[in-house]
This record gives structure tokens, sequence and C-alpha cells, in this order.
């Protein structure tokens, strides 16, 4: 029978609905159970292959029904708790209750059915791999020097040791516990090691150093075995030479004789796992290659030798320009710092982990080629080196190392026939990109300095009379010369690089103006500015919105904020007292898009909004789409319910609008009535409607 029915237990009505409606729509079979008590009992009434639970429920909470599966399923079912993001502790909790993942809200409804599948496979693979491991440790066999037997109070019992065994000034003696024949260190990791042989049943292997009389570290391998009531097998086996020589054959292996740095293999290597990470992460990185203008010209001129000592300078200065807390590459397991290696010749590479942009890497680059600039001093000589530079980024320009580190040495030759002394992503769009985003910001700060943004408007009708009493205040960009720029094109940017605190003071000190205008030419108009998460978050919310409505004179009552769910994600206290204050100044207080996110009925019980409005991706398809309807209809009975005002979104059809007139929504906005206007035209719609 193929594995696709699904248990979701939670309390929350809406989740509940959204949840069983995405399940079903990604092809399984849903029950559900609204509390941790109906949980269990719809388990064991039914067959279930996976359980979705919720951490706070009333009663049993999601803690406990985890427990109670585990106790009753053993490890093969599946347990997703479902909790709020940042939620670390109850994540922890949930693993410790036994649970196999969780999933943090907001839900992304249309990879829930994927995330489900995914589980159910990982799941599975686990299983497989424990069965694999099992049968690979029973085939394990040892080759001891010296063989310990150890009762169930770690005392050795008894001792033989090989011709060839440990060094006697190593080796413990009969009747001696663990921790009277060795020091407590090693003493504590063999204890730990014992311990878990006899909980297992199945040989575990360590290995420690000792310091010897003759002054050179004894390396040995202890392979540990459990025989029965509590006595335990140690096979001891030194393992010095063996130590010592993969010491030497790794450095020969993965580090450059002449820079102390990364070789190619060890750079390959390490240039593999971070490939890996990132692919878990969803994380970029960049590789960056490197290559010493004209070094050929040098190495013929004045020898080898010299050669040789401008590129151990070069490494030098490679270490000396990275970042505060960088480190090269002999850290080759280090995670989130830059590190060098050279590949040969006069060819170095730089490995950038975790970058946000592709951008990023583009100051370092620029740090590598004015610090190779500088004049170098060989056996009194000065000469003068410059460096081109090829970028490639993780994952656009490539998923493996070998093609990253072509198109890295492909753009490095790009920068080369462009005059060298100088950097180029592998990707011309990445490269004019990076040069459109660093303007981008330049212009975004221009911007706010000679006040190049504009506001306008878009109105939202009553259903009731047709009316226009709020209009939403969206801020444009126009630049000197140049077509009008849209939010979207600069706004996710501005969040990225900080600036959208300055814009967002803007748009609500002019709004506000507008407002007030209106208000003294006899319009009666309530104005909504939009709030990022990161607005929300500022400690300097409240003085700015403040500052807004007294600098304006507009009333607060003619000031409507709109919050996404992003941005209440985390309902904790300092959310409620942001809300709070701004409800006892007088500001209405709607949350935007929603339905796309959070969506708990928990939250939205609990938090002081006036107003609710519909994501036009749901009205989106109205009245055709059947799925979008039932979701529609099931936020218009919740907002409804909690005495909440509705707002539509998107409506551009008239069929829309009056299946949303008939379902009560209050409020309709969307292209339909009127597209974005200026202040001017608001003011004509206002006192024709």
């Amino acid at each position: 029978m193929s594995e696709n029915r699904i248990l979701v237990a939670d309390d929350d009505p809406t989740t509940r609905l959204l949840m069983e409606a995405a399940l079903t729509k990604a092809g399984f079979e849903v029950g559900l159970a609204e509390d941790g008590e109906q949980a269990l009992q719809v388990f064991r009434d039914g067959r279930f292959d996976m359980v979705l639970l919720d951490v706070d429920m009333p009663g049993m909470d999601g803690h406990a029904v985890c427990a109670a599966l585990r106790r009753r399923c053993g490890d093969a079912l599946p347990i997703v708790m479902v909790t709020g993001m940042g939620d670390t502790a109850s994540v922890e909790a949930a693993f410790e209750a036994g649970a196999t993942d969780f999933l943090a809200k907001p839900i992304s409804w249309p990879l829930l059915g994927h995330r489900v599948r995914y589980v159910m496979r990982a799941t599975r693979a686990a299983a497989a791999l424990r069965r694999a491991n099992a049968r690979n440790a029973a085939m394990l066999d040892a080759f001891p020097d010296t063989l310990l037997r150890i009762d169930d109070s770690n005392r050795i019992i008894e001792l033989r040791a090989a011709p060839t065994g440990v060094r006697s000034c190593c080796m413990p003696s009969v009747g001696e516990t663990l921790h009277e024949g060795y020091p407590l260190a090693v003493a504590t990791l063999l204890a730990q090691a014992l311990a878990q042989a006899r909980h297992s049943g199945q040989p575990h292997t360590v290995d420690f150093a000792l310091d010897c009389e003759s002054g050179r570290p004894c390396h040995q391998e202890a392979r540990v075995s459990a025989i029965d009531g509590g006595e335990v097998l140690c096979l001891l086996r030194d393992i010095t030479e063996r130590k010592e020589y993969e010491a030497r054959i790794h450095r020969l292996a993965y580090f450059d004789s002449l820079t102390g740095l990364a070789n190619r293999r060890g750079f390959l290597e390490r240039l593999e796992r971070e490939i890996r990470r990132a692919q878990q992460n969803a994380w970029r990185f960049a590789v960056l290659f490197l290559d010493l203008d004209r070094f050929k010209s040098i190495n013929d001129t004045l020898g080898h030798a010299a050669g040789d000592a401008l590129l151990q300078q070069a490494a030098e200065r490679l270490h000396a320009i990275t970042r505060p807390g960088d480190i090269v590459s002999h850290d080759v397991d280090g995670l989130g710092t830059a590190e060098f290696a050279r590949l040969g010749g006069d060819e170095f590479t730089v490995l950038l982990p975790a970058i946000t942009r592709p951008e990023d890497a583009l100051p370092i680059a620029e740090r590598i080629c004015s610090s190779m600039s500088a004049p170098f001093t060989i056996d009194g000589q000065t000469l003068g080196i410059t460096t081109s530079i090829g970028i490639a980024v993780f994952p656009e320009d490539g998923k493996d190392a070998a093609t990253l580190i072509k198109h890295a040495d492909t753009a490095m030759y790009d920068a080369k026939a462009n005059g060298r002394n100088g950097c180029r992503y592998y990707n011309p769009t990445l490269t004019a990109e990076a040069v459109h985003r660093v303007e981008l910001e330049a212009g975004l700060r221009r911007a706010l300095a000679n006040d190049e943004f504009m506001l306008m408007y878009q109105p939202q009708f009553e259903v009731g009379n047709g009316r226009i009493t709020t209009v939403e205040a969206l801020v444009r960009w126009q630049p000197p010369s140049g077509a009008l720029v849209p939010p979207l094109e600069f706004i996710p940017f501005a969040e990225e690089c900080g600036l959208i605190d300055a814009i967002g003071a803007w748009v609500l000190q002019r709004a506000c103006r507008d407002a007030a205008a209106w208000m003294q030419r006899g319009l009666d108009l309530r104005v909504a500015v939009n709030l990022s998460p990161m607005q929300f978050r500022a400690s300097g919310l409240l003085d700015a919105v403040r500052d807004a409505l007294t600098a304006s004179g507009l009333p607060a009552h003619r000031l409507e904020l709109e919050i996404t769910e992003s941005a209440l994600m985390a309902d904790d206290a300092a959310t409620h007292a942001t809300l709070a204050a701004l409800r006892t100044l007088g500001i209405g207080i709607a949350l935007d898009d929603f339905g796309t996110g959070y969506s708990s009925l928990s939250y939205l019980k609990r938090l002081p909004l006036g107003k609710v409005k519909i994501d036009r991706s749901f009205v989106s398809g109205l009245p055709d789409d059947t799925d979008n309807l039932a979701i529609v209809r099931a936020i218009l009975a919740l907002a409804r319910t909690l005495g909440f005002s509705i707002t539509a979104e998107g409506v551009e059809t008239a069929a829309q609008a009056t299946l949303l007139g008939s379902l009560e929504a209050d409020s309709l906005q969307g292209f339909l009535f009127s597209q974005p206007v200026s202040m001017q035209e608001i003011e004509r719609l206002a006192r024709r409607s």
C-alpha cells in the first residue's frame, strides 16, 4: 500500500483547513484532530503513515502526543512538529520527545506536500542506513596488539600483551580501574566508549594519545565490544607510526610547500565540502581565480629564485588582506572564512563561503587587486606587478568544483583581455548586476538626499455605498533622468542594504502631510501606509509615527498602518507592546497579505487588529478557482467572527467584485476601480464617489 495517509492535529481551525487543502491537493488522504487526546484516538482508529502535530495545543500538547506515539510505534513513524519560526526551545523539546522533523510557521502551502514526501523518503532512507550499518558492524574484525578484559565497574580483570604490544609505560595493570591506570581525559573517553558498547551491544572504537617516557607521543586505538554481564573486551593497538605518517602525508598531499597555502587537491576537497554545505543550507559562495600579471617575465628575467620569493610575498599579502576574523586555507574545516590556495605557478584561488549576494565578492577581489599592485621588493629590487581576478558564484555559475574553477578561470582571462589589474564575473549579467546594485545603493542614498521619491495612492471602495474612505500610499522613485521606478525594483534592495527605515520614514511623513491637506479641503479620507517587517521591529517606530502626525497635524484616527504577517511572526511581548501603543494613539492597524503565511487563529485573537486584507493571490482566479474560493470563504468567516473589517486586494473583474460583495467583504481595492494615481487624482475620485 502506498504511503499516503496523513494525520493533522492542530487546535487552530484555519491552520487545519489550509493544511488539509494543501495536503489533499498534493494527493494525500488527511485525518484531522482538534487536540492531543483526539489525535491519539484518531490514530488508534485508523492507519496513518505520518503525523503532523501542532506544538501548542490545549490539554495534551504536541510533545506529549509525540512521546505517546513513539512508545506505541517506535521509530518507524515519521512525526513532524509544527511550531512558530524562531521557537528554538520548542524545536529542541520536539526532538527530545522523538520528533522526526519540524515545520516552522509561516507555512508555505504550495511546498507542504513536497516537504511531507521528503520527510517520508528521508525516514525510509534513515531506516535503510541503520540496517546497513548494523550489517557492516557485524562484519568488522580486529587484530589487537593488547587485550584487556574489563568488568562492570571498569576494573581491569585480565590483560594479555602481544609480543609487539604497546609500550610498557603506557600499559595499565590488572586490578586497576581505568581512572587508576590512565590520565583522567583518557580514562573518561574509554569509560564512555565502554558505556556505549554495553548499551548498544555493538563494538565501539576510539583513539587517544599518551605522553610516553621517551617524550614521543604514543597514539593508541581502542576497540571495545560488550560480552555479557557487563564485561567488555578492549583491544588496544599502537598507531603512533601510522598517525605520524598520516600527518606527513596529509601535509604533502594538501599543502603547497612553497607558500604554505592549500594546494590544488586540498582546495578541491574543501570546495566539495562547501558545495555540500551550501546545498544543505541554500546559500551562495564565490570562487575567485587569481593570476599575477606578467609573472613569467619576472621569472625569465630574474630567475626562479626571485619568482619563488615573489610568490611567497604574494601569499603573505593574501593572509594580510583577509577580513577581521578570517583565516586562510590552513584550517580546511573552517566555516564562514575566506580561504586561499595556490593551484600552481602564479595561480591562486580564493573561496568566499556563505555570501549573501554575488556582489559581496567584489570588495574582496578589489582589495586583493589593490594589495598586489603595491611594489614588491625582491633581493633589493623593487618590482611592480598586478593581478587579474575571475569570479564564479555558486550555484549560478556551476554546481560542482571543476565547473566553478573552470568558469572562474574563464572570467580571469576575460579580466586580462580587458586591460589586466581588474575583476570580472564569469556571468556577464552578474558583472553588470554587481555594478548595477552598487549604483542602485548610491542612487537610493542620493534619492533620499534630493527628495526624488513620490507617492501614488490606490483607493479602497466601500462595498455598501461605493465611497472611498481609505487610500493606500505606494512609493515610487523618480530619478532626475529616466523612467519612474516601481517599488519592486528598489524596496527589496533597500531592505538588504539598510535604507528601508529612512525610506519608510519619508513615506510616512509625506502620506500624513497629503492626508492632512485632503482633510483641510473637506475630504474625509484615511491614509494607509505599509510598514516593512524591519520598520515594524525598529526601536524608533513609535517616535517616527508620532513625529509624522505632529509635523502634519493629521489626527491619529486618519492614519492606518498595514503590517504583513511576517512582521508579526514573533508574536512576543515586544510585538504586542508596539501594536498596543499604536492603537492607544488611535491609529488603525491592518493585517496585509492575510493567508499567505502564518494565518493562525491563536495569534489573531491576541493582536489588537482592526482590518484584515485578503491577499491578491487568493482573489486571482475567482470566481472559477474553487480552491481559492474555499480559502477566501474561510478567511472572510474567520475575520467576521473576530470582528475585523475586511478588504480584498487585487480585484480586477466585475465578477470578482460581485462575488466578494456577496461574501460580505467591506471594501475592495484593485485595477477594476483604479490604478495607483496622484494625490490630485485621488481628490477628484473621492469627490465623485
